[in-house]
């Protein structure tokens, strides 16, 4: 995906202006995939083919600079399909019936018949994105992370290996108690 660079849109770039003018950040929150591929095009609000929507898990001001950030989206829905757009959302300030914000697509990263990946229903993908910020205004993004930070996602095999391991360790160090206590005797 290295060829490919994000297409931002209008509609992203309007409700970023609007947010910087009022004296606070446009918040990246979501990440999509979708099943289109196409030349992604400045006046879209949407993709052409959404598949999966994931609040963003993870992010790193890697450069230290603000131009650019990684962020990350944990897509692990049962569905099958080949993965040829994915989009980048910010929310805006208006809400929708249900409370929540209501979300506006940032940028589209898509390139004509060009699959970008792949989904089934028994693999998790974890997708990380670079974003240049260069041609936003500056300190205009920030990220909201979802509820499922990555450093707090625990698989549940690595989960079973770490409940082993502190089983061991606990036995280990009765064994010794044990040890010290014939010792004294």
């Amino acid at each position: 995906m290295s060829a490919l660079t994000l297409q931002f849109t209008q509609a992203g770039l309007d409700a970023l202006m609007t947010a910087t003018q009022r004296g606070f950040k446009g918040k990246i929150s979501h990440m999509a995939f979708g099943d289109s591929d196409y030349t992604p095009d400045k006046t879209q609000t949407a993709l052409k083919g959404e598949k999966e929507r994931v609040a963003i898990a993870d992010t790193d001001y890697s450069d230290g600079e603000g131009s650019s950030l990684k962020i990350a989206g944990k897509f692990d829905a049962p569905i099958e399909y080949a993965i040829c757009e994915i989009g980048v959302f910010i929310e805006s300030p208006n809400y929708s019936g249900e409370g929540e914000p209501e979300l506006i697509l940032l940028g589209v990263y898509s390139k004509p018949n060009t699959t970008l990946g792949y989904r089934t229903p028994d693999v998790k993908v974890l997708q990380w994105l670079t974003l240049s910020l260069a041609q936003l205004p500056s300190e205009s993004v920030e990220v909201k992370v979802g509820v499922d930070n990555l450093n707090l996602i625990v698989d549940r095999e690595l989960a079973d290996m770490t409940l082993v391991q502190l089983n061991t360790m606990q036995r280990q160090i009765e064994q010794e108690l044990r040890l010290v206590a014939l010792e004294q005797a």
